[in-house]
Parts: structure tokens; C-alpha cells; sequence
């Protein structure tokens, strides 16, 4: 039974990607062919806009970030008004309109009440080594959801390759089209994780080799699979791997994407 529903609880969170791979379409139609930034700050734009532009604050807990600063799940998610909790807005300051549902929104509501294809139908399985992340919000808010911050059991993160950085911090980022991108069908734009929802394109986080492991991959379906989303739209399985190196050799691109 347990295969069986693993089964089903994988349909469902390919049924999310595939809904996120057609929003990415329609964002890059809209937008001149750019692709989906992993994670954003338009905090010094003259006009920021209306993702994240109110965040919530709940009050057993701090802010996720900043204002006008955040990912792809909040791009989405505001731009294709995927879902509001008015609700919560006196208590959270918020209703969620421009901001994504995160750890405070599932703990209030439950999972059953929050309209979220961003992240998985199975839970994280993991949390992040105490010697990596000790109490640290979700990637990229903080270095992987640990301690005050733990989300293990809550509906599993969806990682957005940070390839795809287009800033952060006020630090200048990079905007990428589609047609600079060699090879969409090889290049992974998310993947399963249990540390948030960015995954550095570095070996670090895919190395389950070192002592503590650093691979922040979660492998939470049955067999040890994760699910890959690539930039042409498909959806790829993935058996257990120890590092980058052995990824990129089963012929998934993570880094030097616009490379030949």
C-alpha cells in the first residue's frame, strides 16, 4: 500500500510541475522570452511592483525576508493569482496575495486549506545536518529550513536551479532567455529538496559523499526517486546520486548552462 500511495503522491506533485512548466511558458511569453528567475530583489527598481510588495509577519515569528525581494514560487504565485486567505490578514498582516504560503501559513490553516502547486504532494523527508544549517529560514532566506524553522513532514519544497539568480540582496544579478540556454531538455530548472526553494548550481549541494552530507536533494518518493523539471517542460526521474559529477553524467545539466 505504502508503493501504491508513494504511486499516486508522485502523479500528484508531477501534475504541480507540469502546471509550474506551463506558467514558466506564459511568464517567458510575456516577459521577452526571459526565464523564470530563481530568486529576485527589486527593492531598488523605481517601480517594484506587486510580488512580495507585502509580506506577512506572523506573530510567532519574523518575516520571510524582505519586501520586494523573494523567488519563483512568489512570481507565480502573485502573477497567476493562484490563491488569497483573507483570513489570516489581521493576524499575518498579510492575506497572501502577493507572497507564496510558507511554514507560518501551513501551520495555521493546515495543509488541506492552502493552494500550493510550488511544492510536492509528499512531505520533506529530511531536515539539513545541525553542522550545515542550525536555525536557519528556508534557501535562500537562510542556508536550509533547521531548528524554529523546520518544515520536515510539510509539503515537500520544489528548489529552483540558482543558475537562474537574477539578484539577491541588492547584488546584480543575471536575466537569462530561453534562447541562450544550449540544451532546455538536458537543463534541470527544479528539483525535489528538503532545504528550500533555491538550490545552489554547486557541487556542495548535490555531495551526499561528505561528512556531514551537504547534497540537499530530496530523494522522497518510492525507490529513493526525485523529480527533475527541465527548461523544455518534461519531467524527469532521478535515482539516488552521490555528487554533481555523477548527476551530469547521467546527462542532467545543472551549471554553465549557456554553455556548449
Amino acid at each position: 500500500l505504502a508503493g501504491v500511495w508513494s504511486t499516486g503522491t508522485m502523479a500528484k506533485s508531477m501534475t504541480n510541475m507540469r502546471q509550474v512548466a506551463l506558467w514558466m511558458t506564459e511568464y517567458s511569453a510575456s516577459n521577452n522570452d526571459t526565464v523564470l528567475p530563481s530568486r529576485f530583489n527589486y527593492g531598488n527598481n523605481p517601480y517594484p511592483g506587486k510580488v512580495r510588495s507585502v509580506i506577512a509577519d506572523p506573530p510567532d515569528g519574523d518575516p520571510q525576508g524582505e519586501e520586494n525581494s523573494g523567488t519563483w514560487t512568489d512570481i507565480l504565485h502573485a502573477t497567476y493569482e493562484v490563491a488569497v486567505y483573507p483570513g489570516v490578514d489581521g493576524e499575518f498582516g498579510s492575506d497572501y496575495r502577493y507572497d507564496s504560503p510558507d511554514k507560518a501559513l501551513y501551520e495555521l490553516l493546515g495543509e488541506d486549506q492552502i493552494k500550493n502547486p510550488f511544492r510536492s504532494a509528499a512531505p520533506n523527508t529530511m531536515v539539513p545536518p545541525m553542522e550545515v544549517a542550525t536555525n536557519d529560514p528556508p534557501t535562500p532566506y537562510g542556508r536550509g529550513a533547521t531548528g524554529d524553522y523546520n518544515e520536515l513532514g510539510l509539503p515537500g519544497f520544489f528548489a529552483a536551479n540558482d543558475f537562474f539568480n537574477a539578484g539577491w540582496d541588492l547584488a546584480p544579478g543575471e536575466w537569462f532567455n530561453n534562447g541562450q540556454i544550449r540544451y532546455p531538455d538536458q537543463s534541470m530548472y527544479l528539483v525535489d529538496s528538503f532545504y528550500g526553494e533555491t538550490i545552489l548550481p554547486e557541487p556542495i549541494a548535490y555531495d551526499a559523499a561528505s561528512e556531514p552530507s551537504t547534497q540537499q536533494v530530496d530523494f522522497r518518493y518510492t525507490g529513493e526517486v526525485c523529480l527533475m523539471l527541465y527548461l523544455d517542460g518534461h519531467i524527469g526521474q532521478t535515482s539516488r546520486f552521490e555528487t554533481l559529477d555523477d548527476l551530469e553524467a547521467q546527462g542532467v545539466r545543472v551549471r554553465n548552462l549557456t554553455s556548449r
